[in-house]
């Protein structure tokens, strides 16, 4: 058991953990692949991705009227334009372009034909320049507010892309009881679109306060708390100076060991 509970960010989102950060495992530090122009492109495994779509679709009862789109950030967090991005599912096979909407956002389709010749997302940009996150929202939450069972689902696909990311010992540790979103040891920090005055969960009459990261930028999201159910709605108080929210950053462990006492293992 440790000691301390470990504070993952969800570039997710969640925002969300750095799952973003998977490396094609399959391939070599010298391979080298060149893309319109673009040498050592972004990849993303399509078997690895596609274990999201299966992690969606076993826990979608979290947010039954939801949909799934994987979202591209640049690596401060911060929205990336999709003017001239080029997102394809590329492989020895299949060579399937895929369509970036406004917000940078896609549709990860099911192809067998993808999975059974491991083929990879490929992105025109360097390697490492961008993120890649999962973004569940149901239909008709205010634009300053997040549905916990939305959070949640998020959370489940984050995990089944990015747990062979984290090492054996706590990825053990996290197996035992379900996953990262379930492990008591973890404290999900969940990043904010804008600096926040505050945040706050509301289920009917009941309301608390979420504790924020030291630079209001982030907040710690009662995802295992038994007390809040999936229709719990979670609102943003935006700083008055609603900029942009700053490069995403882990919570201090201090905020995560307050949050013990407010959220059920």
């Amino acid at each position: 058991m440790m000691s301390q509970r470990a504070v993952v960010a969800l570039a997710l989102v969640l925002s969300g953990p750095a799952w973003a950060q998977v490396t094609a495992p399959e391939a070599s530090m010298e391979t080298k692949v060149e893309v319109s122009g673009v040498k050592d492109p972004e990849l993303r495994p399509y078997r690895i991705m596609s274990r999201g779509l299966d992690a969606f679709d076993k826990h979608h009862g979290l947010a039954p009227g939801a949909s799934l789109r994987f979202e591209l950030k640049n690596q401060d967090g911060t929205t990336q334009p999709p003017d001239g991005l080029a997102l394809c599912l590329c492989g020895d096979t299949v060579d399937l372009p895929l369509a970036l909407d406004s917000d940078a956002t896609f549709i990860l389709p099911r192809n067998q034909q993808a999975f059974d010749d491991n083929a990879d997302l490929v992105l025109n940009r360097k390697k490492s320049r961008m993120r890649w996150r999962p973004r569940v929202r149901s239909p008709g939450v205010p634009d300053n507010a997040r549905r916990l069972g939305d959070l949640r689902l998020e959370c489940e696909v984050a995990w089944a892309v990015m747990k062979d990311e984290i090492g054996i010992v706590m990825r053990s540790a996290m197996a035992v009881v379900g996953g990262m979103c379930h492990a008591p040891m973890t404290a999900l920090s969940y990043r904010a679109p804008k600096r926040l005055e505050a945040a706050r969960v509301t289920s009917g009459e009941r309301t608390r306060l979420l504790t924020l990261s030291e630079d209001h930028h982030s907040f710690i999201v009662p995802v295992r708390s038994k007390e809040w159910d999936n229709e719990s709605l979670i609102t943003y108080e935006f700083a008055a100076d609603t900029q942009q929210a700053a490069p995403l950053q882990a919570a201090p462990v201090q905020a995560a060991q307050k949050e013990q006492g407010a959220e059920a293992p």
